[in-house]
């Protein structure tokens, strides 16, 4: 239950990355974490290490220790989400849980590192995942893991927003599609609109329509579940930084920072 969206100069197809300075060039990964009421508060984001001394941010998921999103020293951002399809695998009598598997990532020095780390025989201890990976001067990269197989996207930007629901997830995802479509494209094709503003996104991510939070928009509400905290993370070359609201962001909240000085 979740919704995503990025944008940035080196995600643009008609920018070279190389070509700009440091000031200029970099992404933007929005992320609206929905969960039930029920699950443990979360722990804001703090750094970390990798089992190879990588440093990176996180958020802490107090249920299960993991986390649903990373950004590290490299540049590379990791987010996932919950896969609501009917595994394609077999029944295992104890799952690991999901956020295990963006904390093993965080370690990667590019985004297409994914191709080979999201491998079926690694994944056979997870339910079914989406999981999105964003790296300076690549193209963002998908994968979607079904319990059986792994399907890769190497153009997720012409498929945003990306988002997950474990109420009616076709209606839901059909829902912030055409809002999307609306809000922040202007009903242009995904090309032809470009690439969005980080205000419309914001906007986007704080959208409730007038009767409020409901089940179907990117700010939600149920009565089981909520949006409980949003983050935003901006990664421009030598720098990292981790925006997090404890809240819905649709709510007002303030937003805490952290910093990580990165290596490229």
């Amino acid at each position: 239950m979740c919704t995503l969206t990025f944008t940035g100069t080196a995600l643009d197809p008609g920018v070279r990355d190389d070509a700009l300075d440091g000031s200029e060039a970099g992404y933007t990964l929005l992320f609206n974490r929905d969960e039930l009421r029920a699950r443990g508060p979360e722990t804001a984001p703090a750094e970390a290490r990798t089992d190879s001394g990588v440093r990176y941010i996180a958020p802490t998921d107090s249920d299960a220790g993991g986390t649903w999103i990373a950004a590290n020293e490299h540049g590379v951002a990791v987010a996932l989400l919950n896969g609501y399809v009917e595994s394609r695998g077999p029944e295992r009598a104890a799952w690991t849980s999901r956020g295990a598997l963006v904390r093993s990532l965080s370690d990667m020095r590019t985004a297409a590192e994914l191709w080979r780390r999201m491998s079926p025989r690694r994944l056979q201890a997870f339910r079914p995942s989406v999981v999105v990976a964003l790296g300076l001067g690549e193209r963002p990269l998908v994968a979607r893991w079904d319990g059986l197989d792994v399907s890769f996207d190497p153009r997720a930007d012409l498929a945003l927003p990306i988002t997950s629901s474990s109420h009616d997830q076709s209606e839901v995802q059909r829902f912030r599609r055409d809002l999307y479509d609306r809000e922040v494209r202007g009903g242009l094709a995904p090309r032809a609109a470009g690439r969005p503003s980080l205000a419309a996104l914001e906007a986007y991510h704080r959208w409730t329509g007038p009767e409020g939070p409901t089940a179907l928009s990117p700010c939600m509400a149920r009565s089981d579940a909520a949006t409980r905290s949003h983050c935003k993370v901006e990664v421009r070359r030598g720098e990292v930084r981790f925006h997090y609201v404890p809240s819905a962001p649709c709510e007002g909240a303030d937003s805490t920072t952290v910093i990580l000085r990165s290596a490229r």
